[in-house]
This record gives C-alpha cells, sequence and structure tokens, in this order.
C-alpha cells in the first residue's frame, strides 16, 4: 500500500511539474506572439516544448501569421497600386483637356483669321474627342470589373469573328502601308464564347499593334485540343515590360504620347478570362508576341 501512495505522489509530482512548465511555455508563446504581431516582424514562433499539441498550436498560428502577413503586403501592394491608378487617371485626363483650354485661350485672346479659327477648333475638338475616349475607357473598365453578371454564351465561328475585327483596323494600316498577315488552316472554328466580348478583345490587340509597332502584325490561329491565336509584331521601344503590359494604366513614357491609357490590354485581359481562356506575352527577339488560349469543349 505505501508504494503505491508513493508512486501516485511521483505521478502526481510529474504532472504538476509538467503542468508548469506547459503553463510557462504558454505564457512565453503569448508574449512572443504578441512581440512579433507590435513589431511587425517576420519572425515566427519557436518551441523547444516537446508536447505535440503545443508544436501542433505554434505551428498553427505560424500559418496565420504568414497568411496575415500575406495579405497586409497583398493590401500595401493595391494601395500603391491604387495610388498609381489615380495618378495616371489624373494625367491622362488633364492632358487634352488643359491642350484644349490652352487652345480656347487662343480663339478668345488673339486676333486669329477665319482659317486659323476653323484650325484650332478642330484641334479642340480632337481634344475634347481624345477626352471622351478616356473617360469611356475608365468607366468601361470599371464596369468590367465590379460587373458580377452572367455572360450570354453562343456558338460562334472564331475565324468570322478576327476577319471581322482585321477588317475594321484595315484601312489604318493599308493607310500607313503595313498588313495584316492572317494565317488559319480552318475556315470555321466554332467556339461557346460571347461574340461581342471577344471582337472587343480582337480589336484592342490589333489596335494596339497599330499604334505601339512598326511593320506588319501576324495572326496565326491554331487548333488541337485548344485553341491558340498569337499575334506578333515588332517592337516599336525596347523599354516595353511584357510582365506588366496587361495591368491596369501600365504604360511607358513614350506610349503616352500617341494616345495610350494602359487600358487596352488589360480590358483584353479581364474578357479573355472571363470567356475562361487564358492571355499571355513574351518577347521573341525584336518582336512581341500575345498568345490567347481557349478550350475547345464544349463547357
Amino acid at each position: 500500500m505505501g508504494l503505491i501512495v508513493i508512486i501516485l505522489c511521483v505521478i502526481l509530482f510529474v504532472l504538476v511539474c509538467y503542468l508548469f512548465f506547459m503553463q510557462r511555455e504558454l505564457k512565453r508563446l503569448r508574449k512572443e506572439l504578441s512581440i512579433i504581431l507590435k513589431e511587425n516582424t517576420n519572425g515566427v514562433m519557436h518551441t523547444e516544448f516537446s508536447s505535440k499539441e503545443i508544436k501542433k498550436l505554434v505551428q498553427t498560428i505560424n500559418q496565420q501569421i504568414a497568411f496575415v502577413k500575406q495579405k497586409e503586403s497583398m493590401v500595401e501592394h493595391q494601395n500603391q497600386q491604387f495610388t498609381k491608378m489615380i495618378r495616371n487617371i489624373s494625367h491622362d485626363l488633364r492632358t487634352p483637356l488643359t491642350s484644349a483650354l490652352g487652345y480656347i485661350d487662343i480663339l478668345q485672346k488673339s486676333d486669329c483669321s477665319e482659317e486659323e479659327k476653323l484650325k484650332n477648333l478642330k484641334i479642340i475638338e480632337e481634344r475634347l474627342q481624345r477626352l471622351s475616349e478616356l473617360i469611356d475607357s475608365f468607366f468601361e473598365f470599371a464596369k468590367i470589373i465590379s460587373d458580377e453578371g452572367n455572360i450570354q454564351m453562343d456558338v460562334i465561328n472564331v475565324v468570322a469573328v478576327l476577319e471581322k475585327s482585321i477588317s475594321n483596323h484595315y484601312e489604318d494600316f493599308s493607310s500607313a502601308k503595313r498588313m495584316i498577315q492572317f494565317h488559319t488552316s480552318k475556315r470555321k472554328i466554332s467556339m461557346i464564347s460571347n461574340e461581342t466580348m471577344l471582337l472587343r478583345v480582337f480589336d484592342n490587340l490589333i489596335r494596339n499593334a497599330y499604334k505601339h509597332s512598326r511593320g506588319d502584325l501576324e495572326i496565326k490561329v491554331k487548333t488541337g485540343k485548344e485553341m491558340t491565336i498569337l499575334f506578333q509584331n515588332e517592337l516599336l521601344y525596347p523599354g516595353l515590360d511584357v510582365d506588366k503590359i496587361f495591368d491596369e494604366f501600365y504604360t511607358i513614357d513614350i506610349s503616352r504620347t500617341r494616345g495610350n491609357t494602359g487600358l487596352g490590354l488589360a480590358i483584353a485581359k479581364e474578357f479573355v478570362e472571363q470567356l475562361g481562356g487564358h492571355i499571355s506575352a513574351q518577347k521573341k527577339q525584336d518582336d512581341l508576341q500575345i498568345i490567347l488560349t481557349f478550350p475547345l469543349e464544349e463547357k
């Protein structure tokens, strides 16, 4: 009987010691977590305690810390992008407006001939038209990224939609002594999609190539398990960052003088992804390649 009492006392002592050290470890972990959160460091919690449950708790807390840090980083990045976006919008809207106001001031304060007045009024009209186009683009992009409605999908002929888009821009390329070379082995490629959205994607890509490239534009369509559409043209300037060209309002300095908001490719990307496709870009020597892929199986 005495032996049993001694064993029970030893067990009780061990349990008391275990609980004491566990409590002390929990207090230490609480302080460590408080320091990590307060000082906003990249540190993680650690423990040498032998309890598996304590180690699992520390592991879970570290995962949550990493998740919170990632979210904070994303929010900070989005805030920076939003600030940059507002700055770009302000710049893009102010440029044609300031120009138009300048020509209005000239008309009011100078003695111009009728010919000069008509010339200045024409310039003012162009600037205000440019301002209207910018505002329309901003509202369209805002609608795209906030619209959660269903997209009407139908069976369409992708080749026919591409040919329609090419014809829309044929005159611009032809007047600049440039060509759009269209290569496809099939006259009809059926796909479930939205014709209006797909046409806008093609229009934006062709218009981007016209404004920001030299020489001819080459368009190739290939089919297999999926459909691939390649847009390839010679780069007009080497400063293009292909990793950013689909970002909202991404521009390089020279592009602003050519009437670019950085929205055309961003809208194309949004539409392609909403239609279940993928869009990417890469440099190939002096050329820019934009690749669209769409699944051909029925949805």
